[in-house]
């Protein structure tokens, strides 16, 4: 798994909304508005929720899941989100996740475009299985320019499963048919990585500084292969450095009044991000505003992250508007 940590993506910085001016000092607003900008007070301290993930350093890990099922519709992709989460949380920092058709030119096209981005970690997931519409361990071959072969060890894995499920009356026969077998053709130099669940290997492949896994589609399948053979060498990867989140409950149910708010807070903690969350409108609901931060000392990041929050609370009490920020 060598290269995984050579290439570190940077922490990102807070994005600048876009929006327009903040309305002036509040006792210039009409009436109604000003009552309604009142009602985003502070966080309130006693709501905020802390959590701690062992995770988030900068290794940058890129993310394709593939299957035209996904992009109609008739599949919801469950694939994405759960690696996503799983990185998250041994440490990498997901970077881009998409969904491609079965279209063994577009997968490679991705794949190149990938890999000149340099990641540390390439993910697929899909398209490894018997059927003509499995098209992604010979995407992967011409995206790196090496042919398909058929490799041993992948024959060996598919025919003891095969075996397995015969003896156990999964299946008729462990016959090794041509469809059987076409999950054993990788692309050259490749690694076959056994499936503890199913039929299918992962495959594993090596262009510096990024390492490629393509996992098998099926939920099961895929998580069982990540858990194999990708979770402990990303998190080898990912070393010491740790994310922090901390959560606030703010009194306000209206985004657009606590977004200049939010938006000096962004402009004062550059390194952190910060997200509010609201889920509907109305006097009864509560923005809740989540600020996370990257770093090598914990310490140091809760700080941050405390001083940002508390920062948010000082302008939402004080209920003045802040200046816009665009001078």
């Amino acid at each position: 798994m060598a290269g995984w940590a050579s290439r570190r993506a940077t922490v990102p910085r807070s994005r600048r909304a876009s929006q327009a001016d903040p309305p002036g000092p509040v006792r210039s607003r009409p009436r109604r508005r000003a009552a309604r900008e009142a009602s985003c007070r502070a966080p309130r301290r006693s709501s905020a929720r802390r959590r701690r993930r062992r995770c988030f350093t900068v290794t940058a890990v890129e993310i394709l899941c593939i299957g035209r099922e996904l992009l109609t519709g008739r599949t919801a992709d469950t694939n994405g989100p759960w690696l996503a989460r799983r990185v998250t949380d041994l440490g990498g920092r997901v970077t881009r996740l998409g969904i491609l058709d079965d279209d063994p030119g577009a997968i490679a096209g991705e794949i190149r475009a990938a890999l000149a981005r340099t990641p540390a970690l390439l993910l697929t997931a899909g398209g490894l299985g018997p059927t003509a519409d499995d098209r992604t361990a010979a995407a992967l071959a011409a995206a790196l320019g090496v042919p398909l072969t058929l490799d041993a060890t992948a024959r060996r894995l598919v025919a003891a499963r095969y075996a397995a499920l015969a003896e156990a009356g999964a299946v008729a026969d462990a016959a090794l048919t041509p469809t059987r077998e076409k999950m054993a053709w990788l692309p050259a130099g490749a690694e076959a990585l056994p499936n503890p669940v199913g039929a299918a290997p992962a495959i594993r492949c090596l262009r510096p500084p990024t390492t490629l896994v393509a996992l098998p589609g099926v939920p099961a399948e895929m998580q069982a292969c990540f858990d194999a053979h990708v979770a402990a060498p990303l998190a080898a990867a990912a070393g010491s450095a740790v994310l922090l989140e901390r959560e606030a409950v703010t009194e306000c149910g209206d985004e657009s009044v606590l977004a200049p708010f939010l938006e000096v807070v962004r402009q004062e903690f550059p390194d952190l991000y910060l997200k509010s969350r609201p889920e509907s409108f109305g006097r009864q609901v509560r923005i809740t505003v989540t600020a996370s931060g990257a770093g090598r000392e914990a310490g140091a990041v809760a700080a941050r992250l405390e001083g940002a929050l508390a920062r948010l609370r000082a302008l939402l009490t004080a209920g003045a508007t802040p200046p816009s920020g665009d001078g």
